[in-house]
């Protein structure tokens, strides 16, 4: 994927995620979609460095990941919690937990990329 598609990408996930203040249909899906585009579009970068560069960036992302994913899930269960809130919609919660997922591994890998090409 070229930075142009990239470009693209994004502003139609962001088009998707605005419309949806207004119909309320299509949030989700372009959340996990612009996560997707994010994640896919720094995982290429990584595919041009050296094999030990790939290998320590990609040890590091899961690493950060793993912490991340537990925190979060700590942090919803006690928020959960705190406020009674039984009741959460299972597909909208698991689509924006996905998108949310993929745009941090992907921001994480451009400021791993960027720490190794400086």
């Amino acid at each position: 994927m070229n930075k142009n598609v990239f470009k693209g990408l994004l502003v139609m996930w962001l088009a998707l995620i605005g419309l949806d203040l207004w119909l309320e249909q299509y949030a989700l899906v372009a959340v996990t979609g612009l996560g997707i585009t994010v994640y896919s579009y720094y995982s290429q970068q990584v595919k041009r460095l050296s094999d030990e560069s790939k290998t320590s960036i990609m040890n590091e992302l899961n690493e950060k990941t793993v912490s991340f994913v537990v925190l979060s899930f700590l942090l919803v269960l006690i928020v959960g919690l705190l406020f009674n809130l039984r009741t959460l919609p299972t597909i909208e919660t698991v689509y924006v937990a996905l998108g949310g997922l993929f745009v941090y591994r992907g921001l994480t890998i451009r400021r791993f990329v960027k720490q190794r090409t400086a």
